[in-house]
């Protein structure tokens, strides 16, 4: 089976832009119990992809702004979010995803995008966020559970 890797992104200090790298370091204590592994990549772009195989099997987290309600997840394939990236406005669309569209534009994964209320300067969540914290971070693990079920099934 493929190594399936889970990199989350965002600056933790700029309020809900840093939802991803938060959630997965939240969360990676379950994920290693599962063989899953993690990268809290915040801003470090090259980092993260220095990590990344091109045989890996890539989960990716992401503050998004698509004018959904604050703490709402949208899961899409990682060849999609790759080609429609600029549209779907995270703060980091120019630097990970672009790396991995160049270096390994076959590579199979998800990106999951975890919709902001505030993006601005501040160590906090906005209260949107903090208030569904729990249930993302739930959500987000249940998630990526599912998917590596999935892919032990195949």
């Amino acid at each position: 089976m493929k190594r399936i890797v889970v990199i989350g992104i965002g600056s933790v200090i700029m309020r809900d832009d840093g939802i991803g790298s938060k959630v997965v370091e939240t969360i990676e204590d379950n994920l290693h119990t599962h063989n899953i592994n993690s990268i809290v990549g915040e801003t470090d772009f090259q980092c993260c992809f220095d990590e990344i195989k091109p045989d890996d099997f890539l989960i990716i987290i992401d503050a998004m702004t698509q004018g959904k309600d604050p703490g709402c997840i949208e899961i899409m394939c990682l060849v999609d979010a790759l080609k429609n990236r600029r549209k779907l406005r995270t703060q980091h669309e120019f630097s990970l995803l672009d790396l991995i569209e160049l270096h390994y534009p076959e590579i199979e994964g998800y990106f999951i995008g975890i919709e902001a209320a505030e993006i601005g300067f501040g160590f906090e969540f906005s209260d949107p966020l903090q208030k569904c914290y729990v249930q993302i971070c739930e959500s987000v693990l249940n998630t990526i559970l599912n998917i590596k079920e999935e892919m032990e099934r195949a």
